[in-house]
């Protein structure tokens, strides 16, 4: 991976497109993109992961009827009823939610705080917090961008093996198997293999590098203690009689 120029930027390819096909709906344009020459890209990914190639292909399937502008509208309207509504939506994409059970929970603090440790800015016109699917690819895209333009790869190497193990790697296959089992999300299905497929192949090649997090509570998706509000005791009411204080003057 030390001085692997092409390998860096398939990596930052495959991030720039997973953060872009989960933070909104999908144009005609990109569904062009993703057309061309779609089953050599597949035959590229059966060297990196099985479940890569897999979306790839189911993907090729797809788009071997019909139109791009067809496509993108399919895709939109999936997208629409996974992460948007109307209602509430079927899935929230965030690792605070996956691991704390809410939205902006402390995950997203950790998120922030390893952001500023590996010295990434947060964007200033982002529509979804830190700790967002498509926020998260990001991160690693910026990681992976350092170590190639930076120096001090081990560094970064390391940075990222801690992220993916950490965050990534913990709670996005718990997302990316709710998204699997909404039959109707044909498009997403194999946008969410192809995902899956990518955050393995992340994890594999990144084995070495990071600290490994003896600690399995780091690992651990446990649920905030959301406060309440007061607790009273539950105690039945007495039953005994009460006695009524005499009048003034008797």
């Amino acid at each position: 991976m030390i001085g692997d120029l092409e390998l860096a930027a398939l990596r930052v390819e495959y991030c720039s497109l997973l953060s872009r096909l989960f933070i909104g709906e999908v144009d005609a344009d990109l569904m062009k993109l993703l057309a061309k020459d779609i089953r050599s890209r597949a035959r590229g990914a059966e060297e990196m992961n099985a479940r890569l190639a897999e979306g790839w292909f189911q993907l090729a399937e797809l788009c071997a009827e019909g139109d791009a502008d067809a496509w993108a509208e399919r895709c939109s309207d999936e997208y629409t009823a996974l992460f948007v509504g109307p209602g509430i939506p079927l899935l929230t994409p965030c690792e605070s939610h996956y691991r704390s059970g809410r939205a902006y929970g402390r995950h997203l603090i950790y998120v922030r705080e390893f952001m500023e440790r590996a010295e990434i800015a947060p964007e200033e016109d982002a529509t979804e917090p830190e700790d967002h699917i498509s926020f998260e690819f990001q991160i690693l895209r910026h990681l992976i961008e350092k170590q190639r333009d930076n120096g001090e790869e081990e560094k970064w190497l390391a940075l990222q093996g801690e992220f993916v193990r950490r965050h990534m790697g913990v709670w996005m296959p718990t997302l990316l198997k709710d998204t699997l089992k909404e039959a109707e999300a044909v498009y997403f299905e194999s946008f969410t293999k192809i995902a899956a497929g990518y955050t393995a192949w992340e994890a594999e090649l990144l084995d070495d590098w990071g600290p490994k997090f003896e600690n399995d509570e780091l690992m651990q998706i446990q649920p905030d203690n959301v406060w309440k509000g007061p607790i009273f005791d539950a105690l039945p009411p007495s039953t005994e009689p009460v006695e009524e204080e005499p009048e003034p003057g008797n």
